[in-house]
């Protein structure tokens, strides 16, 4: 029974890598046993002596070997130039004297032999033998060094009466600076880039296709364990796949509220009742801002109106919006809940807003990539906030505030701002319904070297455009309603 199980799982594994093939129209054979080769699937196949000998050499170390060619091409023209302008009667006799009564105090063409050798090396070692190191490089750039400071101070930059070359100085300084750009280019860019490849070749991508993919590439005869089996899993909507089944996934855009809740209900420990104890504390200070006096108009238009206010307690300068919508209390204050991961779609000063962790009913951990700023000055930020929500005094709220989750460190690309005590509160308008009265508490640290004024420019544009966008969203909302 064993060995037909064992059959029937590589019959499965063959027919998933054949169809992950037709799907990426790349050609993908089993692996056989005892070969040495490692597939890479995608167009970033990277070549060394542990891969397949039809595989090719990657774009980032071809650019590589270029920036080395272009290294040769432009020394030895900007030699040819220098050499021209050295005030011999005829251009030949320049070369001769450059090249055929070669001193080392007088001439360049040893600079333009140099990048020459430097050349060869690098395409022998990372173009022909595909080496893997950066040890080739580190030579080449050591000896290059040694022999360009020891030609600074013997080379002779005026001489026979001739008045100096600046051509002389630029040329070594180009030697210099190039050797050491090469040398960047492969420690940061070459060599970790290709290992991400062979790590996604090796391991494959973390996707819905993982569990199966994973074991086609190993090969050989291996046994699938019990608990390997909750590995293979079908994508969202199966017919045979249960709610349970998805509490092992992490929570994106696409998952309901409903999908992430049922996955941490279960989950309740120390850092969740952290998460509560910083809920009610942002409430409360919530409404301590919403009874604070003093507040100092900013910029006002066709009645929304941006105000600020310098908080003791909390050491800062606060914004507030206030604007005035069609559209009742508790109908806005249940879709800013809801629908928290579709407001980039209406809303362009936020790139992405996803939800990371429901804690219980009434809080959870998002995280919101925040649009540039102010015509750019202000670079676009990230942010993980806590958000608690209910009514308290007749009045509908939403409380927001910083928090950490180590699943979610900070982005290269984005500076890591922080939110403080703050949030919306949504007021009924007496004698009006269906409309509300909106405040916005904007307590926000951008982070980095930004003028107070840019930042003040910035977010009060930023609450500006956002009510004219959640005046937008609202006819949406009005629309389906109707419809």
């Amino acid at each position: 029974m064993r060995d037909v199980s064992s059959s029937r799982q590589d019959k499965a594994r063959q027919a998933g890598t054949a169809l992950y093939g037709s799907i990426h129209n790349q050609a993908v054979e089993p692996r056989m046993e005892n070969e040495s080769y490692t597939y890479v699937y995608g167009p970033e196949r990277i070549s060394t002596h542990r891969y397949s000998p039809c595989s090719t050499v990657s774009s980032v170390r071809r650019t590589f070997c270029l920036i080395a060619l272009f290294d040769l091409c432009f020394c030895f023209i900007l030699w040819v130039i220098y050499t021209q302008l050295t005030g011999s009667e005829t251009v030949w006799e320049a070369f001769e004297q450059q090249v055929a009564n070669y001193q080392f105090q007088t001439s360049l063409f040893d600079t333009v032999m140099v990048a020459a050798l430097r050349f060869i090396l690098i395409e022998l070692g990372y173009a022909l033998f595909r080496l893997n190191h950066w040890w080739l490089i580190a030579i080449s750039t050591s000896l290059t060094c040694i022999f360009l400071i020891t030609k600074v101070f013997l080379f002779e930059f005026s001489h026979d009466g001739k008045a100096e070359n600046p051509l002389s100085y630029i040329l070594l300084l180009t030697s210099f600076i190039l050797t050491w750009i090469e040398t960047w280019f492969l420690d940061f860019k070459v060599l970790p880039t290709e290992k991400k490849i062979l790590l996604r070749g090796t391991h494959g991508e973390a996707n819905e296709r993982s569990g199966l993919l994973g074991r086609a590439e190993e090969g050989g005869n291996r046994v699938v364990h019990d608990d390997d089996k909750d590995r293979y899993y079908s994508p969202a909507g199966s017919d045979d796949e249960g709610e349970d089944r998805y509490r092992s996934l992490p929570p994106s855009r696409s998952h309901s509220r409903k999908a992430s809740q049922s996955s941490v209900n279960s989950l309740l420990g120390s850092q969740d009742h952290e998460y509560l104890k910083i809920a009610n504390e942002t409430m409360d200070m919530l409404f301590e801002l919403v009874r604070e006096g003093g507040w100092i108009t900013e910029r006002e238009s066709q009645g929304d109106m941006v105000q600020s206010a310098y908080i003791k307690k909390l050491k800062r300068k606060i914004f507030k919006l206030e604007c005035t919508l069609d559209i009742s209390p508790h109908e806005l204050w249940k879709d800013t809940i809801d629908n928290v991961n579709d407001s980039p779609s209406w809303n362009p000063t936020l790139l992405e807003s996803k939800t990371l962790l429901v804690v219980d009913e009434k809080t959870d951990i998002s995280y919101n990539i925040a649009a540039e700023a102010a015509g750019g000055l202000v670079s676009a930020r990230d942010f993980i906030n806590l958000r608690h929500w209910g009514e308290r005094d007749q009045t509908f709220f939403i409380a927001v505030n910083k928090a950490t989750f180590p699943d979610m460190p900070p982005q290269k690309k984005y500076v890591r701002g922080e939110s403080g005590p703050c949030g919306l509160v949504f007021n009924r308008v007496t004698g009006q319904p269906n409309r509300c009265k909106l405040q916005w508490f904007l307590n926000t640290n951008l982070k980095g070297w930004i003028p107070q004024a840019v930042i003040d420019q910035g977010l009060t544009g930023v609450l500006m455009d956002y009510c004219k966008y959640l005046r937008q969203h609202i006819q949406e909302i009005k629309g389906r309603s109707f419809s």
